[in-house]
């Protein structure tokens, strides 16, 4: 199972074509769309002429890796993701049937019941899918090559002082944004309008999902204001943007998707992939990147720190992660003496157990629980009480459970919870 990219792909201006709102994370790059023009790809039907040159980096957790070389006769450079598919439901049976199991030893036992053994299938499964860049350029080698990455805590005034006049010289364009809202593009993939020009938006579905698995649900809302970049636009005034948003995108996807409130996912990214506001709409059985805590804001509590006080993302600390070829990182670290971070640190609610505990993990580390819902960064933790002491008194706090979870079955008798 193969897709492709070809160059023409790779200009500023791709999102022209597709939407693509939610890519271009730092925890781990996006397969990239499919190309429309396919001219490049017409002579490649197996990878046997791919010459690998390196590996460019591996991500265990999304069971891929990115790699750099070349195909026959070609001096062009190409770059090709490997990526192992879930298992197919309809297959398991087959699995089951014809697979071989050798005793993992190198793995120790972490309880007496639980063993890890090696599993080999007989059967022809064709779960790797291979994503082509071809040609690629060296931007491309750049984006998915391993980088060290790095937490900042980025202050009002590092923002105002560097990340803002740095966003501000970017070549970059939003027209590829104005041309969906004014249908020049995407205008068949809209599935809600609502054409205010101060509390309006559309809503269409992300590239990611296909529109057939409603565990993968995926849309993305785009603000009709222009004057909203970021967080850090947003205060008390933004609230009723916000709320249209949420309420008039739930009772779409719930009307015409079946797929009710309490399934979905909605939050704000920071740093976001394109500085004009657009909110991400989608299934809480999801894992995609994205949806680190330095990362992700979920929209109620973002409505809700505004809420409790106006001016939270004009005064707050707001953390970001950043690679090391970034060219903000360089613009960081050349004008201001920011303290950067390799360690996750962070707190769990609802905790594992409840005695006060803090939890240290490296940035490279894809760990469970570093959902956006569940940890709360220390510096964000501290940076709260600071500005408003009884923040953690007053707040609206998420947390996830699953469905058999007991203290679900009592929230919903007492009637305390809102889903």
């Amino acid at each position: 199972m193969a897709s492709a990219v070809s160059d023409a792909d790779s200009t500023d201006d791709m999102p022209k074509k597709k939407i693509k709102l939610s890519d271009d994370t730092d925890e781990e790059p996006v397969n990239p769309s499919i190309a429309e023009d396919l001219s490049a790809h017409s002579r490649l039907n197996s990878l046997e002429s791919f010459k690998l040159e390196r590996i460019l980096s591996e991500n265990n957790n999304s069971k891929s890796v990115f790699l750099e070389g070349r195909f026959d006769s070609t001096d062009e450079i190409a770059v090709v993701l490997l990526e192992k598919l879930p298992i197919a439901k309809d297959s398991v049976e087959k699995l089951l049937n014809a697979a071989d199991l050798a005793l993992n030893l190198k793995i120790p036992t972490v309880s007496p019941n639980t063993t890890d053994y090696a599993c080999y299938p007989k059967v022809d499964r064709g779960d790797v899918k291979a994503t082509i860049i071809y040609p690629a350029t060296s931007k491309h080698v750049q984006k998915y090559q391993h980088q060290s990455r790095y937490i900042v805590n980025e202050t009002p005034e590092v923002y105002n002082n560097i990340v803002l006049p740095h966003i501000t010289s970017q070549k970059n364009s939003l027209q590829w944004v104005y041309n969906i809202l004014e249908h020049k593009s995407e205008a068949e993939r809209i599935v809600f309008e609502d054409p205010d020009p101060e509390l309006g938006f559309v809503l269409l579905p992300d590239l990611k999902w296909d529109e057939s698995e409603k565990d993968s649900v995926y849309f993305i809302a785009i603000c009709h204001a222009k004057h909203v970049k970021s967080l850090r636009d947003l205060d008390a005034d933004s609230l009723p943007l916000l709320k249209n948003i949420k309420t008039k995108s739930f009772s779409v996807i719930n009307e015409k998707y079946s797929i009710p409130a309490e399934k979905l996912r909605v939050f704000v990214h920071y740093q976001p992939s394109a500085y004009h506001l657009h909110v991400h709409f989608i299934s809480i059985q999801l894992n995609v990147p994205g949806l680190q805590f330095e990362k992700a804001h979920l929209l109620d509590n973002v409505i809700n720190n505004l809420e409790l006080f106006s001016s939270y993302y004009k005064q707050t600390i707001l953390p970001f992660t950043i690679r090391e070829s970034d060219p903000l990182w360089s613009v960081i670290k050349e004008k201001y003496n920011i303290p950067s971070e390799k360690l996750r640190v962070f707190i769990h609610y609802q905790p594992s157990y409840y005695h006060f505990h803090i939890h240290f993990t490296s940035i490279q580390r894809h760990a469970p629980g570093s959902q956006f819902e569940k940890a709360h960064l220390l510096d964000t933790v501290i940076n709260n009480i600071e500005l408003f002491p009884s923040y953690y008194k007053d707040a609206t706090l998420p947390f996830t459970l699953n469905e058999l979870d007991p203290l679900l079955t009592k929230l919903k008798d007492a009637s305390v919870i809102s889903l």
